[in-house]
């Protein structure tokens, strides 16, 4: 878990491992590998990171079950896309991702008919789907309401037994919920890491950011 102030780095840190930023000085390895640098597309693909984005992104006008399918592993070229065809072990690993996210009983809803939480849960199983070593998610429960908050919690919990998972989140509530460690980032620096239960009685951490929750 990695929180911070506005302006803290915690953006730049997603773009930085993802790809989408090059950084001026030092370097990024990931499992080993120096990705330092590396186009985003080649960082998803061969290094399996995947990163969902605060704003749902998603293809409203197909069903809940085609924006899986379309994400699932192994067919994100043109020519995959193309040859590709739906077999048992896709729709086993369809079926499994929707019971993940909690919306196998809307499989066939178009995803624009979804509820904001639906919308936030759909996008995590399309980049579940592509499985990842490394789910990178931005602020996973904005806007989201209370019980949706925690049904999204769960959910990340039971993702960290096969994904390696770093969240950027603001609620405090939440961080409790799902947080085994926590890296608070202030101007560019690491300032405190450790147990939320620890980070959160830092007097440093507390001046910078925690004293306005």
């Amino acid at each position: 878990m990695v929180i911070g102030p506005n302006g803290a780095g915690k953006t730049t840190l997603m773009d930085l491992i993802t790809g989408k930023t090059r950084p001026t000085r030092g370097r990024v390895y990931f499992d080993g590998h120096n990705i330092t640098g590396l186009a985003p597309s080649k960082i998803s693909a061969k290094y399996r990171i995947g990163r969902k984005f605060q704003g749902p992104n998603l293809f409203e006008n197909i069903s809940v079950r085609e924006n899986i399918e379309i994400a699932l592993h192994g067919h994100s070229t043109v020519l995959r896309t193309l040859t590709y065809r739906r077999d048992a072990d896709a729709e086993a690993r369809i079926g499994g991702i929707l019971e993940q996210i909690g919306l196998a009983g809307k499989s066939e809803m178009n995803a624009a008919a979804l509820s904001h939480g639906e919308r936030q849960w759909l996008e995590i199983g399309m980049v579940i789907a592509q499985e990842p070593k490394l789910l990178i998610l931005d602020e996973p429960t904005a806007g989201m309401t209370v019980a949706e908050t925690a049904k999204t919690g769960e959910m990340i919990r039971a993702l960290k037994e096969r994904h390696t998972i770093i969240v950027v989140e603001h609620d405090m509530a939440f961080v409790r919920q799902v947080a085994e460690n926590v890296t608070v980032l202030h101007q560019g620096e690491i300032i405190k890491e450790g147990l939320f239960s620890e980070v959160e009685k830092d007097p440093e951490v507390i001046r910078v950011y925690l004293q306005d929750f």
